[in-house]
Parts: C-alpha cells; sequence; structure tokens
C-alpha cells in the first residue's frame, strides 16, 4: 500500500508544521507526568513506603514490601497497555491520550492522599497497590501513544530525532520528580515521613491541568486520519500484529528486556543500595541522580540525530554493548563509596543506555508497524518487558544483594546477561533507514 506522505495537510486543513510542533509537546508532557508520577513513586518505595505502609515488617521485609508494589504497577502497565493500544490503533491517538493521563495522575494524586499503616492498618498498603494498580494501566498506554503520536508527526528525514522529544520528557518527569523528593528530604525526618513525603504526590494534580490542556489542543495524526479515510482501520489491531509481526515483536521485546532494567537498576535500586547498604549521603545520591536524569535529556536528543544520520540499529547496538561492558564497573564506582564517583556511575549508567535506545526505539518501531497496529505493536514491544523485567529489577537486585550477603556483582551479572539479550534482539531487527534515504518511511 502507499506510505502516507510525512509532509501532507491534515483534513482540517491545519498547517503541518503547527500540527507537527502540537503533537510533540501534547505528547512529551503526557510523558512527564507518566515519568514524574513513576518516579515519585520508585523514590517513595526507597525511602519511606516500607515503615509507613508495612511497620512491623523489618527492614528487609519492608523494604521488598515496598519494592514488590512498586513491581505491581509493572504488571499492570502490559494489562493497560495492550487494552488501550486496541482503542488507540481503533478510534484514534488523541482521546486514548486523554483517558490515560487522567487515570494515571489522578491515582498519583490519591497515593498522597493515602493514611498509612499506623491509621488503618492492613488497608493501607491494599489501597496503595490498588492506585498503583491504576497508575501502572494508565502508564502502560501513555508512552506507547506518546511514541506513536510523535512519530506519527515526524518527517522523515528527522523521526528518531522527533521522536527523542517524549523519551527525553521521561527525564524531565524523573527530574521534576527527584529534585521535589531531594528538596522535601532536606526536612526534620519525622516531618518528612509525617506529611512531607505527601507533598510532591498531591502536586501532581498541577502538572496533570497542564498537561490536559496541551493534549485538548493536538488534533489526531494525519497517519491515522488516513487510515480511517482509506478503511484501513482493524477491528483486532493487536491480533494482526501478534500474527504478521510476531518475528518483530519478540526482537523488541528483547530490546526493551535490556533496556528497561537498566533505568529501574539505576534510577530505584541503586538509591536504596548506595544509601542503604553502602554509606553515600542520600542528599549527594539524590543529586548526581539529578544530574544523570537532566543529561539523558540533550544524549537522548542528540542519538536521535545520530540515528536520523547513519541508521537505528548501530546507535540502539552501541547502548546495548555499552551495557554488558559497564554493569560491573557501574557497582565498583558505587563501591567506592564517594560521592563523586557514585555521580559519574549514574550519569553514564543513565545517560548512555537511556539515551541511546528511548528515542531511536520509538522512531524504528513506529517504522516497522503499519498505522492500523502500530501502537498495539510498540505496546506489545516495551510493556511486556516493562513487567517481566523493568518493574522487577529492583525486587530481584534488593532480593539478589540480600543472598549475596550484601555483595552486588550477581545484580551486576544479572544487567550482564539483560544486555546480551538486547544485542541478540537488536541485531534481529531490519534496519529501517536505508542507504541513499533520509530516514524510513511509514508503513501505511
Amino acid at each position: 500500500m502507499a506510505t502516507v506522505p510525512a509532509d501532507d495537510i491534515d483534513s482540517s486543513g491545519l498547517d503541518t508544521r503547527s500540527q507537527r510542533r502540537r503533537a510533540v509537546i501534547g505528547s512529551s508532557v503526557g510523558t512527564i507526568i507518566e515519568w514524574y508520577d513513576f518516579t515519585l513513586y520508585g523514590l517513595a518505595s526507597a525511602l519511606v513506603f516500607a515503615p509507613l505502609f508495612f511497620p512491623g515488617a523489618g527492614e528487609l521485609a519492608g523494604l521488598l514490601g515496598a519494592f514488590a508494589g512498586f513491581a505491581v504497577g509493572f504488571g499492570a502497565r502490559p494489562i493497560g497497555g495492550l487494552i488501550f493500544a486496541h482503542f488507540g490503533d481503533r478510534i484514534g491517538r488523541k482521546t486514548t491520550l486523554l483517558v490515560t493521563l487522567l487515570m494515571m495522575g489522578l491515582a498519583t494524586t490519591l497515593i498522597g492522599l493515602l493514611p498509612t499503616g499506623e491509621t488503618i492498618g492492613v488497608w493501607a498498603p491494599i489501597l496503595l497497590i490498588v492506585l498503583r494498580l491504576f497508575q501502572g494501566a494508565g502508564a502502560g498506554a501513555e508512552f506507547a501513544g506518546a511514541m506513536t503520536m510523535a512519530s506519527e508527526s515526524a518527517p522523515n528525514r528527522n523521526r528518531a530525532f522527533i521522536a527523542g522529544f517524549p523519551g527525553a520528557a521521561v527525564y524531565v518527569g524523573m527530574a521534576l520528580a527527584t529534585v521535589a523528593f531531594a528538596l522535601i528530604s532536606l526536612l526534620p525526618k519525622e516531618q518528612f515521613q509525617a506529611w512531607g513525603w505527601r507533598i510532591p504526590f498531591v502536586a501532581s494534580i498541577v502538572i496533570v491541568a497542564f498537561a490536559l490542556y496541551f493534549r485538548l489542543r493536538v488534533k489526531e495524526t494525519a497517519a491515522f486520519e488516513a487510515a480511517e479515510r482509506h478503511g484501513e482501520v482493524t477491528s483486532a489491531p493487536l491480533v494482526e500484529a501478534v500474527r504478521s509481526h510476531w518475528r518483530i515483536l519478540l526482537a523488541g521485546m528483547a530490546l526493551f528486556v535490556f533496556a528497561l532494567p537498566w533505568v529501574y537498576v539505576v534510577q530505584t535500586f541503586s538509591l536504596s543500595y548506595t544509601t542503604g547498604t553502602l554509606t553515600v549521603n542520600p542528599t549527594h545520591a539524590l543529586i548526581g541522580l539529578v544530574v544523570a536524569e537532566l543529561l539523558t535529556i540533550p544524549v537522548t536528543l542528540l542519538c536521535g540525530r545520530l540515528a536520523d544520520r547513519i541508521g537505528r540499529k548501530p546507535v540502539l547496538m552501541a547502548a546495548a554493548i555499552f551495557g554488558v561492558v559497564f554493569a560491573f564497573p557501574m557497582f565498583w564506582l558505587f563501591n567506592t563509596e564517594n560521592s563523586w564517583l557514585v555521580g559519574i556511575s549514574l550519569i553514564l549508567g543513565l545517560a548512555v543506555v537511556q539515551g541511546g535506545t528511548i528515542g531511536v526505539s520509538a522512531a524504528m518501531l513506529a517504522e516497522l508497524f503499519p498505522t492500523r497496529m502500530r501502537w498495539s505493536g510498540i505496546a506489545i514491544s516495551r510493556e511486556i518487558p516493562a513487567a517481566l523485567v523493568g518493574g522487577t529489577a529492583p525486587l530481584v537486585a534488593t532480593a539478589l544483594v540480600a543472598w549475596a550477603g550484601g555483595s552486588p556483582w550477581l545484580v551486576a551479572g544479572y544487567l550482564v546477561v539483560l544486555s546480551v539479550i538486547g544485542v541478540i534482539g537488536i541485531r534481529s531487527l531490519p534496519e529501517t533507514l536505508t542507504p541513499g534515504s533520509e530516514a524510513g518511511d511509514l508503513k501505511e
């Protein structure tokens, strides 16, 4: 079938450049709230949820319980991701993304209002997990939808760069959450645990309102409207994606089996490891994490530019090989307990691995799946690994360190194995930037 020209004017006559700008902003602000929410939960799991929602469980058991709640959200991600991807491919990107935004943001705000275990006993962790499930279901669809909208709104010549904006927005959300938690952590411990930790969660409603304003101004993508006009929207996009693109789905899942655990080991587990098992100052660790998140933003966009020039696979492969090589040195640097070296390790672990994968993978997968199943294909590729090895990474890492008597080397080996799987998956994906072309076309 014919490829939908990237530079077409949409059905309302709106200037394409203006629509692209709104689509990129609209998809990115939703991603900011998604990762603000998820990062808040991860930081709170590492620093505060164990004593507040699992009182009397003991330090290790409470931390495992908090990280188990963190992992539960990722169990909900593929369920929500696949359900909303189905509707995103059937009724459109815009409407579906409005629903996911509200579901995710309201769940986060309500977490900040929950009574603790001392007040309502066992209902505290139960309600926390229920809200985490809603948060995860909304977030599972949000990023795949943002990747789809940004990629469909980008011209062929710089799709990886444009698709990198929602990827970069991930770290804006992470940085906002980490900065908020770092500032709140300066409170006396009693005040922080009594009410201070709630402030960043309740403040989520402000970011939701901001994101909703931009989402309402975004029009449906020209690619989806063209698919509707040509009668190409399918009633079962998930089934068709599995039936016709199963090899690409397996390779895409292998890519995210590598990429996703890295971010959660660096973002969540490393914080509890360096400040709990080791003796790194928590404020220094948080500052190092914020710097790593901020530097990941330009690295993501630069890697997108590079992928638009030399191809998607070389950039993705370089990131995966770095993951294989850097896993053990990262923990060597952690174990120095030197705040500067810990910060450098956080920067390398986050900026190189995530900067080299998050935007480039969005463009590549968008170019590999047709419009009628694009959101579904991206969601399957990303959210199943997110549930299996992404959200469980802090829990697995904590258990491995405990099993090894405080040693982190099993965690490093775990990251190496996952990175090797990523290398295999990336190698199996076809390159979408063909020689002599500006970039890969979107399939129609």
